[in-house]
């Protein structure tokens, strides 16, 4: 299936000559001049990936993104921010918001097409069979602890029978954390198993995903303890 790329940057000739080399490797492609008219095409149709620029003059990357992860409809839509900021501030702010990768400009072509290679292949396998669909989720598929249940092959959390939205890095970082309770994890290896090794990540973005996932989880937040010098882990 052919995969929908949405380009939003206020820059006309960034987003043509992204188009057109996107367009080159066979994906589909739309270009948007801001947040607004980028929302509008959203509401029309889906997409499986934005490349969104950070600086535009109207409504920030920064602030659709917040929006986008708000909304159960667009919260899985991985982002990749391509900005000229690149403060270590900034890559966290957008690590913080549940992008997925961060592109610094000026850019290289061949690099945008190998990220957003990487972002699509962790973040939009191929869809199921119906077949695969119908079955119930199997018993191997699923971390509990009391209330809260992950299902690893659907991606969803519930507590207490109630869903929890969370972006896929945040899921990620739960269900790592969860199947490894009792076992103290050190950011590194949080990273390398959650992060691939063609993405720019700084240890503190999984400071920043840790503080969100206790927010998200209610009383179980206290569970995801820091081990101060060591990491994280899970305690039941």
């Amino acid at each position: 299936m052919t995969k929908r790329i949405l380009i939003v940057d206020d820059e006309a000739d960034i987003c043509e000559i992204l188009r057109f080399n996107l367009e080159m490797e066979g994906y589909e492609v739309m270009t948007a001049d801001g947040a607004e008219t980028g929302q509008d095409i959203l509401n029309q149709q889906s997409v499986d990936l934005i490349l969104l620029d950070v600086m535009m003059t109207h409504k920030s990357g920064f602030e659709w993104a917040q929006e986008l992860k708000k909304n159960a409809a667009t919260a899985d839509i991985p982002i990749i921010f391509c900005t000229a900021k690149t403060m270590e501030d900034d890559l966290l702010l957008g690590f913080a918001l549940g992008s997925d990768d961060y592109i610094c400009k000026p850019f290289r072509i061949s690099e945008v097409k190998a990220r957003v290679k990487a972002v699509l292949r962790r973040t939009n396998p191929e869809h199921p069979s119906a077949d695969e669909t119908s079955k119930q989720p199997s018993t191997d598929s699923l971390i509990r602890y009391e209330g809260m249940v992950l299902d690893i092959d659907r991606k969803e959390c519930r507590i207490d029978g109630e869903e929890v939205i969370f972006t896929k890095i945040e899921f990620e970082i739960l269900a790592l954390l969860l199947s490894k309770a009792g076992q103290v994890l050190s950011r590194e290896r949080i990273l390398n198993a959650v992060w691939p090794s063609d993405t720019i990540v700084l240890d503190r973005t999984v400071d920043v995903n840790i503080t969100r996932i206790r927010k998200k989880i209610g009383r179980y937040g206290e569970c995801l303890r820091t081990k101060f010098g060591y990491g994280y882990m899970f305690s039941r």
